[in-house]
């Protein structure tokens, strides 16, 4: 710009084509100057960093690659060393957690009664349909009231091949309709196997009906085998399901691992302990070549033969450790020995298998399933809950591994000691980052979120019900002319669709007292369901407090469990708590 200004100046006037004089200042002109930019950091910032915040931790100074807290970057304290008065309350401990939430006999018999009427009634309208359990209710590992999980099949047929998959799950869902112990049916035909759900009233049992799940049906006889091989395995998996669910590490849904997942890690450090617990039933059969069974293009072979397996397995019977002794070489061995990034959690082999070899060398926590062998039970992890998990197990190692003073039988404050959420979470929430805000669960957005469209459809039509006429505007009358409602009009929770609050102030989306510091977290609220947000809204329009309504239930003293003070006892006093089906 400065060498144009010259040449202007420079260029004669046409205008006046005589000679003009000069003014003295032009004679003698300024000196030109020039400046010169430095485009440099320290120009810019004045020796000033941006602040950089750690996705893991949340704290700024660092990144997530550097992050302290990253648990393979924590330096494990080495423990006291251990009392055998102690290894014996370890064992007591998880021994309570099988007797306090394993099923009793009669409770599995109702089930069956549930599946063979539920069979019949399903054979009048299906002529060749067969159903079975499978799942937590048949492989030995599953909780008290646990959901139903039952296989449909028809005779004749293997698979689903020339099968019309969605008009047999809806015609199923009509003809459930009619059964008069059946409630809430939902048929889902999008899901990859596509299923029906129920509510039984009589017994408030839930439980869904899926489609040649056939894989699903090895897969609970392949555990039930190993339950029935050894007590210990039992035992472990109770301890380890309730430490997942003591940690909020334990719904796959919510974005951590299937408890299906615990058990496998449970049955693979049985496998690899010196000497072994338990085999791996997928490598002993006869001869040099494996058998081949197929299922859905996979082999599912293993061996069920439990007399026999003294004969061919010759480490049966060797280790003689208790179950407290393994419950802390469980936790030491997750956190001290095994390595997530190098070895796949896999228990079709006694040989480590190395995420390489998978190409799952992208994932935190590798799980293989023992016959889908692409079915990765850890892919849907995050780094952040990845570590979350890890942080609990290492805190469980100090807990368990640290020796303290207890007296037999163990009281339930020993139960609340070793199962505290504060200490094994370090007072730390679940990470939800990948979850819903209204429903808590992962795989949609908060617009597509179910439980919001169902309040959405429930406030439509009891507005209609309000109305008397379908389609008329309940809110504007009929001579108002048309305005824009203002938000407070339009409110209203996306929960029990009651106009009067919003979700965070609902009833339903409060704390219950069972869930307050150390207390044990079972496991996480169900959505609830209409009769819970229909009861909501009729003591509101009552005008019924909370606080009234607590003073009337307090007088309602009920005996819930024989055994008091325990964890099952106290998980039952909470809210929600289904009644078990004898009851």
């Amino acid at each position: 710009e400065e060498e144009e200004e010259v040449e202007v100046e420079l260029q004669p006037d046409r205008e006046s084509p005589g000679p003009s004089k000069k003014r003295p200042e032009e004679e003698n002109p300024p000196k030109q100057t020039r400046s010169a930019f430095e485009f440099t950091r320290q120009a810019f910032t004045r020796g000033k960093s941006h602040t950089v915040v750690c996705s893991l931790c949340k704290r700024d100074g660092h990144l997530k690659k550097d992050c302290p807290e990253d648990f393979r970057k924590v330096e494990l304290e080495p423990l006291p060393p251990m009392t055998p008065e102690f290894l014996r309350v370890l064992s007591s401990v998880c021994g309570r957690c099988y007797t306090d939430f394993s099923p009793d006999d009669l409770e599995q018999n109702v089930k069956e009664s549930i599946l063979q009427d539920l069979e019949a009634f399903v054979r009048k309208q299906f002529s060749g349909a067969r159903l079975r359990l499978f799942g937590s209710s048949k492989n030995g590992f599953g909780f008290r009231m646990s959901d139903l999980d039952i296989c449909m099949v028809l005779e004749g047929r293997d698979n689903l091949h020339n099968l019309d998959c969605t008009n047999i799950i809806k015609g199923l869902a009509r003809h459930l309709k009619k059964h008069p112990a059946l409630r809430n049916i939902l048929p889902i035909t999008t899901a990859k196997v596509p299923i029906v759900k129920f509510f039984h009233r009589f017994t408030g049992l839930e439980g869904d009906i899926s489609l040649y799940n056939t894989l699903g049906l090895h897969n609970t006889h392949l555990l039930a085998t190993y339950a029935a091989i050894d007590t210990r395995v039992k035992v472990l998996c109770y301890a380890m399901k309730i430490f997942a669910k003591t940690c909020d590490i334990g719904d796959a849904s919510r974005g951590s691992l299937s408890s299906y997942a615990y058990t496998l890690m449970v049955l693979f450090f049985l496998q690899q302990r010196n000497p072994p617990v338990i085999p791996v039933l997928q490598e002993i059969y006869d001869g040099k070549k494996k058998p081949k069974v197929l299922v859905d293009g996979w082999n599912v072979y293993f061996h069920d033969d439990l007399k026999a397996l003294p004969s061919v397995w010759p480490e049966h019977g060797k280790n003689t450790e208790t179950v407290g002794e393994l419950w802390l070489g469980l936790l030491r061995f997750y956190t001290e020995d095994f390595d997530f990034k190098e070895h796949v959690v896999c228990v079709r082999q006694h040989a480590r298998l190395t995420t390489f070899n998978k190409q799952w060398t992208s994932k935190y926590i590798v799980i293989e399933d023992p016959f889908d062998l692409n079915h990765n039970l850890g892919a849907g992890l995050s780094r952040k809950m990845t570590n979350f998990i890890m942080k609990a197990f290492i805190n469980g190692r100090r807990l368990f591994g640290t020796p303290v003073k207890m007296q037999l039988p163990i009281a339930p404050s020993a139960m609340e000691y070793f199962f505290d959420t504060e200490v094994l979470t370090g007072g730390e929430l679940a990470p939800n980052d990948r979850c819903c805000r209204i429903c808590g669960k992962i795989g949609h957005y908060v617009k597509d979120c179910p439980m919001r469209r169902k309040a959405r459809h429930r406030r439509d039509s009891e507005n209609v019900q309000d109305s008397g006429e379908e389609g008329k505007d309940p809110v504007r009358p009929k001579n108002e002319p048309w305005r824009k409602r203002d938000p407070a009009e339009t409110r209203c929770c996306f929960l029990c669709g009651s106009a009067s609050h919003i979700k965070r102030d609902c009833q339903l989306n409060r704390v219950p007292a069972g869930f307050q510091k150390g207390n044990v977290k079972m496991e996480r609220f169900a959505p609830p369901t209409a009769a819970q947000a229909k009861n909501l809204r009729e003591k509101e329009k009552q005008g019924l407090t909370p606080q009234e309504e607590k003073r009337g239930r307090k007088q309602q003293n009920v005996i819930l469990s024989p055994q008091a003070g325990s964890l099952a006892c106290r998980n039952v006093t909470r809210p929600g708590h289904k009644n078990s089906p004898v009851e």
